[in-house]
């Protein structure tokens, strides 16, 4: 790789590539790596000027005839044109539920390795691209290398912030003939999930529930913290998967989202490190759980010691007589 590498970004989505443009940024450098933005499907021409908008050296529009969304072998078919034509260094996609079927794809018709969900990725000796990323359930951090080119790797939704609008537009669109195959999974109907009314992964303060909330009544104490604080209500698998006493797009972990607030109280979460993905990149942790032993304990900043019944409520006549003063 040279100190002018070539890097590709993709997503189906429009803030993930302006995520992905800030990553393959940083990992330009200094050195003045080119950024390529391809943008696929029925709204391309839109993704297209939204990232050079936002400083992309290029944007390659790759129009499909068919009015619907291509699925992931589309994607990747499509892709691996995009790849031909521009010999990237480095690819970067966005690992949304759609990228993480298209990176493998694209990986494997590529014939080179791939890595998923970095959390970190850094240019080292020789052009080789250094990546971190979270193994065995997130218990662990592995530090990986990738040689060889072109590299592949995928990078989490949220785990960068948006690259801003420039004051002047540099890049350039290109367009790419591509046709594609009829897709050989068509989707017959579909069913909306009931999503709620708020985006846990833009909260500044979130109060998240778990086991030990006993009914779906209780949850109005919790939610009445949260707005005492200026926060958002959200929860542990538990309380949005198995009871669904919670709307599952305000599950936290790995099966969920990944948030990154100033403040999370988690009350009566025990910690499994399914949800402890979740919210590590939570700035300051407050944990309140009854039990000394929980696991939740190692990760938090502060633990209260207590039944979130009696804790929760203090915390509310505490934050009222703050108000008062």
């Amino acid at each position: 790789m040279t100190d002018t590498a070539k890097i590709l970004i993709f997503a189906e989505g429009a803030d993930t590539l302006a995520e992905l443009l800030t990553a393959g940024r940083a990992l330009g450098g200094a050195a003045g790596g080119r950024v390529t933005a391809v943008a696929i499907g029925p709204n391309a021409a839109a993704l297209a000027q939204d990232c050079l908008t936002r400083g992309a050296d290029e944007a390659m529009v790759m129009q499909t005839a068919d009015a619907a969304p291509p699925g992931a072998e589309e994607f990747a078919l499509a892709l691996r044109e995009a790849v031909q034509v521009k010999d990237p260094d480095t690819i970067l996609i966005g690992a949304t539920r759609m990228g993480n079927d298209v990176v493998a794809r694209l990986a494997q018709a590529l014939e080179v390795p791939c890595a998923s969900n970095c959390m970190t990725l850094r240019r080292v000796q020789d052009g080789d691209l250094e990546i971190e990323r979270r193994v065995f359930g997130g218990r662990f951090t592995a530090t990986q290398l990738l040689s060889g080119r072109p590299q592949v790797a995928s990078v989490p939704p949220s785990r960068f912030p948006k690259a801003e609008p420039v004051q002047e537009v540099r890049g350039s669109i290109r367009e790419l003939a591509v046709t594609l195959p009829p897709p050989r999974v068509r989707i017959q109907a579909t069913s909306p999930r009931v999503r709620s009314a708020v985006d846990v992964t833009k909260a500044e303060v979130i109060v998240a529930a778990g086991r030990g909330v006993k009914k779906v009544e209780d949850l109005a104490l919790l939610d009445a913290l949260a707005g005492a604080l200026g926060g958002v209500l959200a929860g542990s698998r538990p309380l949005t998967g198995d009871v669904d006493w919670l709307p599952t797009d305000r599950r936290v972990g790995l099966s969920g989202q990944t948030v990154k607030p100033n403040l999370y109280i988690a009350c009566g979460i025990s910690g499994q490190i399914e949800h402890i993905v979740g919210m590590k990149g939570a700035r300051t942790v407050v944990t309140i759980n009854n039990d000394p032993k929980a696991p939740i304990h190692a990760e938090t900043d502060y633990s209260v010691i207590g039944d979130l019944y009696e804790v929760v409520p203090a915390f509310l006549q505490a934050l009222e007589r703050a108000k008062r003063a």
